[in-house]
Parts: C-alpha cells; structure tokens; sequence
C-alpha cells in the first residue's frame, strides 16, 4: 500500500482515539487539511487514487477502505473531502456525478461505521434552491443542479449513522497550491494575461477563504460535533463583489495589467441553473 503518512503516534497524543484519514487529499480543500494537520504534528494517511481511492467504483472502494482500516489500532476518523465538484463533467455525466459523490460516500460510510469509526462529509451550499436564504442547518435541502442533488444524496447515507458529521461548505477562495484552483487563481491568471472577466451580478454566496475552511473542518471532525454544520464567511458577496475584492486584494488593476471586468448574469451560461442565493448561516 502506497498512502502517504505523515507524523508519528507520540505527536497525536492529544487526539489518539482516531486513526485520521483524507480522502481528496490532493485537492485544493484537501491540501489545506492536511497542511493543518501536519502543522499540529497529527499522523494521517491521505490515500488517493494510485491507493484504489476510485469514486466512480463504489463497490470495490468498500474492500480497498476496509483493507486500509484493518491495520489499524483505532477505529478510523475518516474527513471524507473527494467528489466531483465541477458541475459541467456533473451536468454532463449525471450518473457518474451520483456514482462519485453519493453511492461513494455511501460506501464509505458503511465501512466507517463497520470500524467503530467516525466520518466527516463535505457537502455544499448548492444543496439550496436559493430561494429563501440566508439558510440555518436545519434549512430544507432542493437542491437545482446534478451536482447539488449528487452531494444531497451523499449526505442522506452519512445521516444513517449517529456519530457522522456533515459539513456544508460555501464557494472557496485564496491561493492553491498549484495556482490553478478555487475562485481565486482562474481569476488572477485571466487578469494578468489581460483578459475580459466575465463575473455574475446576480449570485450571491458566503464565500470563506479556503485555509480558514481547513482549520474549521479539522476543528469540528476532532470535536464531537454531530449532525449538520455549516462552515461560512461573514459576508454575502455576490461573485462580482467577490472578484473584485480578490482583484484589488492582489494589487491588480485594470488600467495597468489591461483586462477587464464584465457583469454577467446567471442564465447567460449553459447547464445546470445557478441558485441565486445560497447564503448560509454560520454559527462556527
């Protein structure tokens, strides 16, 4: 088995009822939690693909975990982060976006449980219609794209078990870790190679940067914390408002770097609709 491993049991002490695992640990959330915990000194395993992390063969994915958590001492406290977020590959493959981002966390969950173990589950705010925001975590779920009724999906398996935790995340922003990630990167490229940046007026979300995200999943899947929670920025920001400020942030300007900032609107794109909405209440 190939996972990668960081830190070393005496470092976990505070925290040695779990064996941590992430999955996504590659990606641009996943990146950063794993960052949190190697500056904690937390020993985790972050297996991915060439390890048989496949989201789109669910069935196999179960044996694959199992064989994992078999050798360890303490029951798993798996931060399940993977999916298939692009919401263009989940309009386009509907069934491969239910396969990768429900019957996958399914799967999981059910060897978690098997385990003794606990999960966490990332989820979104696009499991929101909407249309009566700002949502509180007891909000009704109706969720408008293939993407947001996938990630529902996956957290009706998670509810099935007492000790899980869902976490509802807003859009991510900052730097990643190989610039080409979040809301912030495609924009930052675009305007420095002078390009039009087209940003919709009429969506609004509560974006959070992504490494305040990380510390606050890595807090709340080591509490005890149970259920439903959302995890959000302070503000609500449209995507243009939001541009803007990243822009201004970096230092960018249009007069000098050449591009330009366009208002858009949400149903000038194909594919699934964009909520208009989807703020979120957050109480951590």
């Amino acid at each position: 088995m190939n996972t990668r491993s960081h830190g070393t049991p005496e470092n976990v002490a505070r925290h040695d009822r779990w064996s941590l695992f992430v999955t996504g640990g590659s990606g641009y959330l996943g990146h950063e939690v794993t960052r949190v915990f190697r500056e904690r000194g937390y020993a985790y395993e972050a297996p991915g693909r060439r390890d048989g992390i496949d989201l789109l063969k669910p069935f196999e994915l179960e044996d694959v975990v199992a064989a994992m958590f078999a050798r360890c001492d303490k029951p798993p406290l798996l931060i399940h982060l993977a999916a298939w977020s692009r919401q263009s590959d989940c309009d386009r493959e509907p069934e491969n976006a239910f396969r990768a981002n429900a019957e996958s966390t399914g799967a999981l969950a059910t060897v978690v449980a098997r385990f003794g173990g606990r999960m966490v589950y990332t989820s979104t705010d696009l499991v929101f219609d909407g249309a009566e925001a700002p949502y509180d975590e007891d909000a009704e779920a109706n969720p408008i794209s293939v993407y947001g009724r996938s990630k529902l999906f996956g957290e009706r398996y998670v509810r099935t078990h007492a000790h899980d935790l869902i976490i509802r995340i807003p859009l991510l922003y900052g730097p990643s870790f190989d610039g080409l990630r979040g809301a912030s990167d495609p924009l930052l490229t675009g305007a420095r190679e002078g390009r039009e940046l087209r940003l919709f007026d009429d969506e609004w979300r509560t974006p959070l940067d992504v490494r305040d995200a990380a510390i606050r999943i890595v807090d709340l899947a080591l509490s005890d914390a149970v259920h439903v929670r959302h995890v959000a920025g302070k503000e609500r920001l449209s995507r243009y408002e939001l541009g803007l400020r990243i822009l201004r942030e970096a230092g960018l300007d249009a007069r000098d770097s050449g591009f330009r900032v366009t208002r858009t609107r949400r149903g000038d794109l194909s594919g699934s609709p964009r909520p208009e909405d989807c703020s979120l209440v957050s109480m951590y």
